[in-house]
């Protein structure tokens, strides 16, 4: 039986409770996100969700405004696609994929000049979802999609800024 001791010592680690930043590292500011995407409200949505996965795992104090962080969190947008990926017999789409692209960068505030720790010109995430072309009251799903999209995206950036992948 392998010990803990043993099994840190080989590299291992459970995920998400990894940290591959300076400790020296405490406070976070988030920036909104730009959105050059043409999609209303995503980067309030995609924001909003960094910010609260940030606070979830509780590895920085989260402060307002960037002159007082350690570490900033910026990115812009550049793309939300959506995509029909599956039809019914008439050819009508009946489930569509959303697909968010997005230029992120953390960059370490605390010497002289400012240190880009990671960057990601292509960071993305998509999510699918369906849509019932029958329905008598049509509700657009591609909002509930961008909900569910933006947790995953929130959930895939902090991972990978925490554990380096």
């Amino acid at each position: 039986m392998l010990s803990a001791g043993a099994l840190a010592g080989c590299g291992y680690h459970l995920v998400g409770h990894s940290n591959s930043l300076p400790a020296r590292l405490q406070k976070l500011y988030v920036a909104p996100l730009v959105n050059q995407s043409g999609r209303a409200e995503l980067d309030q949505r995609l924001t909003d969700a960094i910010t609260r996965e940030w606070v979830r795992r509780g590895r920085f104090q989260l402060v307002s405004n960037s002159e007082h962080a350690d570490v900033v969190l910026s990115g812009t947008i550049v793309a939300a696609v959506t995509s029909p990926v599956q039809f019914d017999s008439s050819g009508r789409a009946t489930e569509y994929q959303l697909t968010v692209v997005a230029n992120m960068q953390l960059v370490d505030r605390t010497g002289a000049k400012p240190v880009v720790l990671w960057h990601d010109q292509q960071f993305s995430r998509s999510a699918a979802y369906q849509v019932n072309v029958n329905a008598a009251e049509y509700f657009d799903q591609s909002v509930e999609a961008m909900d569910t999209l933006s947790r995953d995206f929130a959930r895939g950036l902090v991972t990978t800024i925490l554990e380096g992948f």
